[in-house]
């Protein structure tokens, strides 16, 4: 009988977790590790990696105002009154332009290589569809869609 030995193969290529991150939904499970001895058993809150992660960095700092983070006070996006003032053309550029400005301030690891944004008068919101690559993950293009209102950025 003979035996087999893949000693010349090599083992699947895992992603490398450069970038890691909070899930945005807050929910629990088990996290990724590549450690031998983790045990599978310990749940913690989820996590976002590369991508994801940054995907949640670029929502993080849009849903942010300056103060709301205790040891960087200075982070977020302070739209001021634009958004508690009647939905119009000219203010969504403004919006644009400061959210431009905030991704190239606070978010380094991205490139924008479009920004869309609508101005929706009926439902008093913006409809925001920004399109971005991360270098460190080769230049295919990602997208960001969401709403913003007075409420909040909601994708």
């Amino acid at each position: 009988m003979a035996i087999k030995l893949n000693i010349l193969e090599r083992p699947p290529i895992e992603e490398k977790i450069i970038y890691k991150d909070i899930n945005l939904k807050m929910s629990v499970g088990f996290p990724n590790s590549t450690e031998l001895s983790k045990n599978n058993l310990i749940q913690d809150l989820k996590t976002s990696d590369n991508l994801d992660a940054i995907r949640n960095s670029l929502i993080n700092l849009i849903s942010t105002s300056p103060g709301q983070k205790i040891l960087n006070p200075q982070f977020g996006i302070s739209f001021g009154d634009l958004l508690f003032l009647p939905v119009s053309r000219e203010r969504g550029e403004v919006i644009a332009q400061t959210i431009l400005n905030a991704f190239k301030k606070y978010e380094s690891r991205v490139n924008i290589v479009n920004f869309d944004i609508v101005a929706n008068i009926e439902l008093q919101q913006y409809a925001i569809d920004i399109t971005y690559n991360v270098p460190a993950f080769d230049y295919n293009p990602l997208k960001l869609k969401g709403d913003l209102d007075k409420t909040g950025f909601y994708v």
